[in-house]
């Protein structure tokens, strides 16, 4: 099953590729090297906004890493063609916009970890970091990046 089909299986769809704002790459390739650049946790027009606390609900934290995944997926479909050119994912590192108090910044990160699991199967596990923040862009809960290894064009 490719993971365009696990996606719809699981009943997501990608929004429209984000664009930069700023001056840089959304995704670079490198020598069968993916990355892609800092995605927020932006539904449509809407941002899913920190910072988190220890009385953050578990669903606002499910909907932030999952809008993360969405728009970094989207990102890299749109640059290669399809998702069917990922290797294998690498890396996820997440910054989390967390109050001083917070202490499970992985935690926020487990939504991601799954989804990417659900989507390449195996070829989803990857290496993580979890990083606390004391604000994000549009004060978003969560921004991720990804490190994967591609098929070379």
């Amino acid at each position: 099953m490719t993971p365009e089909a696990r996606l719809a299986a699981l009943g997501l769809t990608l929004p429209e590729p984000p664009r930069p704002h700023g001056d840089y790459q959304p995704v670079t390739v490198h020598g069968g090297i993916a990355l892609v650049s800092g995605q927020l946790s932006r539904e449509g027009d809407g941002v899913v906004r920190g910072p988190v606390g220890p009385a953050t609900a578990p669903e606002t934290l499910a909907r932030a890493g999952r809008a993360c995944t969405l728009r970094a997926l989207s990102t890299l479909r749109h640059e290669l063609g399809g998702l069917h050119a990922v290797e294998r994912v690498l890396h996820l590192r997440g910054f989390v916009n967390a109050e001083p108090a917070f202490e499970e910044h992985s935690r926020v990160l487990d939504t991601v970890s799954r989804l990417l699991h659900d989507v390449f199967g195996e070829r989803g596990r990857h290496a993580r970091t979890a990083v606390g923040v004391s604000s994000l862009p549009s004060r978003g809960l969560l921004e991720i990046e990804l490190t994967l290894a591609v098929a070379r064009r």
